[in-house]
């Protein structure tokens, strides 16, 4: 009886374990359902945050590119200048050297191109002053005449506006270097500027500077110039002659003379020479 007793006991204790099993899995069943409707009802949302997570991770990841490119691109350009302050350096190097060595050479060279002009190879003007006033001081001292002569190139805009600006550089190329041929051992040729050149004669009368003006303004009518294989027009000068001491006893009373002399002969109709008085 006692037997009977206890697994009728044990089987309603088991029973009782069953239906509490039945009873847990009913509320998780319940909470599996409420779990899936939650789900289901941010679904939207959870698709939004992922994709804009996706695109947040795609813009990182074109921007990482973007900055390796931006990285090689530099590395390469650095490179490149590497290599060119290298050769610039080895370059400086030769330069340095040859400088050391041959030092005199490059005074010269470096003295020649400040007083000279580049265009025409003349004197340039800052030239011309020294040379002016020494010639006064040797001409004075020596009891002699010098003679100037001022001269300026005849419608060398034409030359410009017809056949390009170029034209006028050949031009004043061509006539600077007829001068350097023209001049005397002792003369001295000089641009003044523009297209103004000057002449100082040492121990030169009035009527040798006037003579040699003459030659000159003639010479240069002479020229055959071209440009790009097509013919210039023909070149005139006007002149102005002046002399020490006639016309003035210091460079710039002499320059103002030949000056005044070349504005007259400007003005009287070009392609002359004419005296200051």
């Amino acid at each position: 009886m006692q037997e009977e007793t206890r697994s009728l006991e044990q089987l309603l204790l088991k029973i009782a374990r069953l239906e509490q099993e039945v009873t847990d899995l009913k509320q998780s069943k319940t909470d599996l359902e409420i779990l899936l409707e939650t789900t289901v009802s941010h679904a939207d949302t959870i698709a939004a945050l992922l994709q804009e997570s996706n695109q947040k991770l795609q813009a990182e990841v074109a921007e990482r590119q973007r900055t390796e490119a931006e990285l090689r691109a530099s590395r390469a350009d650095l490179q490149v200048l590497l290599i060119k302050t290298n050769r610039d350096k080895a370059d400086l190097e030769i330069l340095l050297e040859t400088t050391a060595q041959h030092g005199d050479l490059v005074a010269a060279h470096l003295d020649h191109q400040s007083i000279h002009d580049p265009l025409t190879g003349l004197f340039n003007r800052r030239r011309l002053e020294k040379f002016l006033k020494q010639e006064i001081q040797r001409a004075s001292r020596n009891q002699r005449s010098m003679g100037l002569i001022m001269s300026d190139i005849d419608y060398l805009k034409r030359f410009n506006d017809t056949f390009g600006h170029e034209a006028g550089n050949v031009v004043l190329r061509e006539v600077g270097l007829f001068l350097r041929k023209s001049v005397g051992n002792s003369d001295i040729a000089c641009r003044y500027g523009g297209e103004e050149f000057m002449l100082i004669l040492p121990n030169a009368s009035l009527e040798d500077t006037h003579q040699r003006a003459e030659q000159l303004r003639e010479g240069v009518k002479q020229l055959q110039l071209q440009h790009l294989e097509q013919p210039l027009t023909t070149v005139t000068m006007s002149l102005g002659i002046a002399c020490f001491p006639q016309h003035g006893r210091t460079g710039p009373e002499i320059i103002r003379a030949a000056d005044a002399a070349l504005y007259q002969a400007k003005r009287t109709g070009r392609d002359r020479v004419i005296a200051a008085t």
